[in-house]
């Protein structure tokens, strides 16, 4: 187990890297120049020319690059904002905690509401039970989250007076974002669930569990649920990689100031650095969940943690 964790870190090195090349080269090849951002359109040439020598424009595309990489894997220094001049890091860092809760409740609510719903339209194929669950994901998969959130604000906020609108603060401040993202999570991971239950339910152990007199619920959630889970783990860890990156119209929406915002008013401004380091972070991010969702795999399947001990053995 020890060598495959040491494995997948050294595997994430050379993912990380071509991560970092490819943005940079996207944003070194991109129309418009930063130093016209900065100072503004009135500003002189000699001006302009002065603030490109400063950050250092001028210099051949793989000396930005050799640069660029080196304060990134040396000092995971990403360099200071052209806008506010700002050091990026330190933004990222202020602003992701906001992000991580809410795509960390969010993914939480999806699973807690959707594999009850994927066992339920499971257990009950083609009945009423089925019927029910596979409707409400539909209109989960349907309703894009941003008109979600709007109607949330509408009601809870504005109707009923309940939760605040806007802004972020006590943890009711997150019911809102965090229910408007879990709405398709919930979907989603309902059908997933419902898919690898119906794979499993009819297999032969779960019909000699039956046979042995075993509860239905002990037979369903400690033998069939865990096989079929290994699908929707991965659905999920996938679904909250994209609300690290994607969360951007919920925090909109909500005028929440997190890494999605922080991404969108980079791009608008053309603010090189600060995209470069928030597309870097969610890349590691990603890769750290992938890598925690591969041991997690053990923990739900013995067949996989029995794998890995074997291997182990066959090489000592």
């Amino acid at each position: 187990m020890y060598r495959y964790i040491l494995k997948r870190l050294l595997l994430m090195i050379p993912v990380l890297i071509g991560v970092t090349i490819l943005i940079f080269t996207i944003m070194y090849f991109t129309p418009g120049d930063p130093a016209t951002q900065i100072l503004g359109s009135n500003a002189t040439l000699e001006q302009l020319e002065a603030k490109r020598q400063e950050l250092g424009l001028n210099d051949s595309y793989f000396v930005r690059l050799g640069r660029y990489m080196k304060d990134v894997f040396l000092h995971f220094d990403f360099g200071n904002s052209y806008i506010n001049g700002r050091s990026v890091s330190k933004d990222i860092f202020s602003r992701y905690p906001q992000t991580f809760i809410i795509a960390f409740f969010s993914i939480a609510f999806a699973l807690l509401i959707g594999i009850p719903l994927g066992v339920i339209a499971a257990t009950n194929q083609n009945k009423l039970g089925d019927h029910v669950a596979m409707l409400i994901s539909l209109i989960g998969v349907s309703m894009p989250n941003f008109w979600v959130g709007l109607m949330l604000v509408i009601w809870f906020a504005l109707e009923l007076k309940w939760l605040p609108a806007t802004g972020i603060g006590a943890p009711r401040y997150y019911v809102l974002p965090c229910a408007a993202c879990a709405l398709n999570g919930i979907a989603s991971i309902a059908r997933q669930t419902r898919s690898g239950m119906l794979e499993v339910i009819r297999a032969d152990y779960i019909v000699t569990a039956r046979s042995k007199g075993q509860t239905e619920n002990k037979v369903i959630y400690r033998h069939a649920l865990c096989n079929a889970l290994i699908p929707v783990v991965t659905s999920a860890a996938g679904a909250f990689g994209s609300l690290l990156g994607g969360a951007l119209v919920i925090e909109t929406v909500f005028a929440i100031p997190g890494l999605g915002t922080y991404m969108v008013s980079a791009i608008n401004n053309r603010d090189y650095p600060a995209i470069q380091g928030s597309v870097f972070f969610v890349a590691l991010t990603f890769s750290i969940i992938m890598l925690l969702v591969d041991l997690l795999y053990a923990f739900i399947d013995p067949r996989i943690k029995a794998q890995y001990q074997g291997n182990a053995r066959i090489k000592v």
